[in-house]
């Protein structure tokens, strides 16, 4: 039983990655043909007449304020984000990835914990080494993901 749960889990997250791997490679493919762009290109929209007249209102109600009032209007502009924050926000899989090792290592740290208690087995030798690389791998990946989701957060 114990043999079927960890390789199902190990099958599993192989799978996925390689399906996810598979489906990003297909959208930089697709993204590269002549109509085939992901993104759409959005026109701006018409005004109509009610609109234009209420910015030509605001515009001469504006043009009557002191010079006070437009030096407190002239504010700091924010700060464009650095070139590393925006790589960060466009590198996806850290959060998939994420998604894939945590619960493989919370499979595999329950079933070391099974077999522990179980008096005539022991745990294999390298079994509790490969779960500790999987614990970092894990937490370094759901950091990662924060980081990225703090970077799209910052790049908006």
């Amino acid at each position: 039983m114990t043999y079927f749960l960890v390789m199902g889990s190990l099958v599993l997250s192989v799978l996925f990655t390689l399906g996810w791997a598979l489906s990003r490679l297909l959208r930089w493919m697709a993204g590269g043909l002549p109509g085939g762009s992901g993104k759409a290109k959005r026109k701006p929209a018409r005004r109509s007449g009610a609109t234009r007249q209420a910015q030509a209102a605001k515009g001469t109600r504006s043009s009557n304020t002191s010079s006070k009032s437009k030096a407190q209007a002239v504010a700091k502009p924010s700060s464009e984000p650095w070139r590393i924050t925006r790589r960060l926000a466009e590198w996806h899989s850290s959060t998939a990835l994420a998604l894939v090792v945590a619960p493989s290592y919370l499979v595999a740290r329950l079933v070391e914990h099974g077999m522990s208690f179980r008096p005539p087995h022991t745990v294999p030798d390298g079994f509790t080494s490969l779960v500790v690389g999987l614990g970092w791998l894990a937490a370094g990946l759901i950091l990662c993901a924060l980081i990225h989701r703090l970077a799209v957060w910052r790049c908006r």
